[in-house]
């Protein structure tokens, strides 16, 4: 085994090659960022002022290996490039900026549009959009209703999630997780979902201090940040029509008054607004009205640098990696477009309460620079598996039409968890969480993390259930499933359902509810349970196979019933270079054992 180990180390040195430099190769010349190999951020790598041609030859290159390939192209001025076989051809003269993403199996180039070339631009300049492309990420909703206090329902037996709980368990969470999702970190009321002061953090999950601590503690452990972004309406500061600083420092300070304010918000409408009644002077309001705060007028341009300034902010100050867009339908969506390409984001999505058909047109408003809570597939869990009818298969939502590059998929999340105020929580108002109801929540979750789209875990399932959902992230992570997986639906029942996902290292067969007694020869049982209840059959299966030879000691030494990440390899950087942990013995990149 540990030969087999070593030769495919070996095998896939040349493609992986982390340690080495990498540039662009044009026309013979190599373009590349110094040795070693200048700005490393993983496995990320970025050339400025490259000068090209009509008709030049553009490809990838390994400095150390003198090998040169193409990779998925994505641009920001795609005008410029055509494929042409291995390689890129440039059909405008320019100068441009290229940004490398090295990743085993998705190596990736972006192309700045050039209009900054020569003016000393940092790769912040080149913006990749906030919809990752094939992303194999876990998401988790890192945070339920009212979480933060001592005293709310469910915090004695699912743990409070203020930010120096979650610092306590960063290393687990980001050897899982791809991107935490936060709760609102401005200072306001309650949970944070009524700001009043969008650059004071200091909120009721802890101070900014501990809020810092946390998105680092986060960061070295692997995983990303997303912020909740509370920007459709604010609290005020003592009356209806009266509003914080705002102070985000380098990028702006900011006075808000009524003309921030939507001319049919509730201070113009309600005269209880008392020496306020009638003073907002913005814009209509171009989405769906919030009564419970002021609703800002996006189409006010002095709201707008406001809100491209505290994003900004976010992203690099506090040094958020994404965002989550509240209330998405309270304005019109180009506004997003507009933050997101200015703030950059990695990754950004939006809540809106409607269905599928709203959901992607305001997508499509965005246009395109945004993913949405697949609020139907939501609907779907609650009206199909926990009642433990397949029959629908994969409902009709965002994911399920193929979409599922702009899908963040989810069962349960605050809005319905332990709430006295509604019924919607998956099993029904209370009863999720309950012994009867946690074979058919673990089916939903099998089923969240089988499919397309960008699943997000809930933090109550994880914190009591974290053991049975384990098997079931390693197995998505194991065979590549990533948010465009297709999907082939083999059969679905009254009683069952089973697909098949394509990843990009291998396939995911998803079993649910009557097992057919069929074998899957070749493939790993990852993940099961074998629960009857009530006369139900509430079994479920995850069989995961690999398409690649990777660096993973699988086999008799590994059976399934021990199947965790350790036995993958554990990729890690360290001094700028890359190596992988198996067990107990660590691996550098071309296979050679180290201490």
């Amino acid at each position: 085994m540990k030969k087999t180990f070593l030769f495919l180390m070996m095998m896939l040195s040349a493609v992986w090659c982390y340690a080495g430099s990498y540039g662009i190769l044009v026309n013979g010349t190599t373009y590349f960022a110094g040795e070693p190999a200048g700005e490393f951020e993983g496995f990320q790598q970025y050339l400025a002022h490259v000068q090209v041609a009509g008709g030049d030859r553009l490809q990838l290159y390994d400095v150390e290996y003198e090998a040169a390939w193409a990779v998925d192209l994505n641009t920001y001025s795609v005008a410029g490039f055509t494929r042409n076989g291995d390689h890129y051809e440039a059909s405008v003269t320019g100068c441009y900026d290229f940004y490398i993403k090295l990743k085993y199996g998705e190596d990736e180039l972006y192309i700045g549009n050039g209009s900054n070339c020569g003016e000393g631009e940092d790769k912040q300049d080149i913006y990749k959009g906030a919809v990752p492309h094939q992303c194999e990420a876990v998401m988790m909703q890192a945070f339920y209703n009212e979480s933060y206090s001592a005293t709310a329902p469910g915090v004695s037996e699912y743990g409070d999630t203020k930010w120096t709980t979650l610092t306590a368990q960063a290393s687990e969470l980001g050897y899982y997780f791809d991107y935490l999702w936060l709760p609102p970190s401005a200072y306001g009321d309650g949970a944070g979902y009524h700001p009043k002061q969008y650059s004071n953090q200091n909120s009721n999950w802890g101070t900014r201090a501990e809020l810092e601590t946390l998105i680092s503690a986060l960061h070295n452990a692997g995983a990303k940040v997303v912020a909740d972004i509370v920007i459709n309406h604010c609290a005020n500061k003592s009356t209806w029509c009266d509003f914080y600083q705002m102070d985000f420092g380098e990028y702006g300070v900011f006075q808000p008054d009524e003309t921030y304010i939507c001319s049919n918000d509730e201070v113009n409408l309600n005269p209880e607004a008392g020496d306020c009644y009638g003073a907002a002077t913005g814009s209509t309001d171009d989405g769906d009205n919030w009564d419970g705060a002021r609703d800002w007028s996006h189409d006010n341009v002095y709201v707008q640098e406001m809100f491209i300034a505290y994003l900004q902010w976010m992203r690099n100050v506090m040094h958020y990696d994404g965002f989550r867009y509240d209330k998405g339908d309270g304005f019109n969506n180009w506004h997003h477009w507009n933050y997101n390409k200015h703030a950059k984001p990695e990754i950004a999505f939006m809540e809106c309460y409607s269905g599928t058909d709203e959901i992607q047109n305001r997508i499509n408003g965005a246009q395109g620079d945004l993913m949405g809570l697949d609020f139907d597939l939501k609907w779907h869990v609650f009206n199909s598996f926990a009642g433990w009818d397949y029959s629908r298969g994969r409902g009709d939502c965002i994911m399920s039409r193929g979409d599922g590059k702009h899908s963040v998929t989810f069962i349960e999340s605050h809005d319905w968890f332990l709430r006295p105020d509604n019924d919607n929580e998956f099993g029904g108002r209370g009863n999720s969480m309950t012994p009867a109801l946690k074979a058919r929540l673990m089916q939903a979750n099998a089923f969240l993390l089988s499919m397309p789209g960008v699943p997000c875990v809930f933090y109550p399932h994880w914190a009591k259930y974290k053991e049975d959902l384990k098997p079931m992230i390693l197995a998505r992570k194991w065979a590549g499933v990533h948010s465009e997986s297709e999907v082939k639906d083999e059969y679905s029942t009254a009683t069952g359902y089973q697909a098949t996902v394509v990843g990009k290292d291998g396939w995911l067969i998803l079993c649910l509810g009557d097992k057919t007694g069929q074998t899957f020869q070749g493939f790993t049982l990852a993940a099961s349970n074998y629960s009857t209840m009530e006369g139900h059959n509430e079994s479920f299966e995850i069989w995961v196979n690999s398409s690649k030879e990777r660096p993973i000691p699988m086999g008799v030494e590994n059976p399934a019933s021990d199947f965790s990440l350790k036995e993958r390899g554990e990729k890690f950087l360290k001094d700028g270079k890359l190596y992988i942990r198996c067990g107990k013995q660590v691996y550098d990149a071309f296979g050679k054992s180290v201490k």
